[in-house]
C-alpha cells in the first residue's frame, strides 16, 4: 500500500468549493505520508541529539578551562616564588660582598672577636653584633626560601650548608641561648644538623 493511502487527500477543487460556499464542509485535517512523519521525527531526534552533544562539549570545555586556569595559576605562583628566592639570594650575596667580615666567622675565636669589636660604621661604640644579627636574619630567611623552592635540590643544599658551616659558632650560640628552635624551621634544622654532623631533630617539616 502506498504512503498516500493513509488519510484523505484534499484536492484543489474541493478547496475552491469551500472558498466559494461557506456551507460546504471540507476535511482539511493534516495528513502526511508515514515517510514524511518519520523524516520529521528523525530530524527532531537528530537535532535533540546534536543539542545534547553540544551541551556536553560545552560543559567539558568549561571543566578543561578550569583545570587549565588552575594550572596556570600554580605555574604563576611557582614563578613568583622562584623569582623572589633568587632576589633574596642575590641580596644575601651582595650583603656578603659589602660586609666580608660578617660572612664567615667560622671559629669561636672569630665569632667572639666579631661580637666584641667596635663597628666603625656604628654610633656610640657599638660592636659588629647588630650588623651581624641583621646579616644572620637575612641568611636564615633566604635559606628558608630556597628550601621552600627546591627542598631536595643537592646544589642548593650544598650552598646552604656552606653558609651554615661558616656561621656554626653563631648557630651554637643560639642553641645555648635557647632561641634556636624558634628561629629555624624543622626543615632548615635538618639541614643544619647534617651540615654540623649533629643528630637529626625530632620534628615535622611543616613545623
Amino acid at each position: 500500500m502506498s504512503d498516500r493511502a493513509e488519510g484523505v487527500e484534499v484536492t484543489g477543487q474541493a478547496l475552491q468549493a469551500a472558498l466559494s460556499d461557506p456551507n460546504t464542509d471540507v476535511d482539511i485535517s493534516l495528513q502526511a505520508p508515514s515517510k514524511t512523519w518519520k523524516l520529521v521525527i528523525g530530524s527532531i531526534e537528530f537535532w535533540a541529539l546534536v543539542g545534547g552533544v553540544s551541551a556536553i562539549v560545552t560543559a567539558a570545555t568549561a571543566v578543561i578551562a578550569v583545570f587549565v586556569g588552575l594550572g596556570q595559576l600554580k605555574t604563576t605562583r611557582e614563578v613568583q616564588v622562584m623569582d623572589s628566592t633568587y632576589q633574596s639570594w642575590n641580596a644575601l650575596m651582595q650583603a656578603g660582598l659589602a660586609n666580608p667580615e660578617l660572612v664567615c666567622p667560622n671559629t669561636d675565636q672569630k665569632f667572639a672577636k666579631l661580637m666584641s669589636t667596635a663597628d666603625p660604621r656604628g654610633v656610640g661604640g657599638v660592636t659588629f653584633q647588630d650588623r651581624y644579627a641583621a646579616y644572620g636574619t637575612m641568611m636564615i630567611t633566604t635559606s628558608e626560601q630556597v628550601l621552600q623552592m627546591a627542598p631536595d635540590d643537592p646544589y642548593w643544599r650544598f650552598r646552604i650548608e656552606e653558609r651554615i658551616r661558616c656561621n656554626a659558632p653563631a648557630i651554637r650560640h643560639l642553641m645555648a641561648e635557647g632561641t634556636y628552635e624558634k628561629r629555624y624551621s624543622c626543615r632548615l634544622r635538618r639541614v643544619i644538623a647534617h651540615a654540623l654532623s649533629q643528630p637529626q631533630p625530632v620534628c615535622k617539616d611543616d613545623e
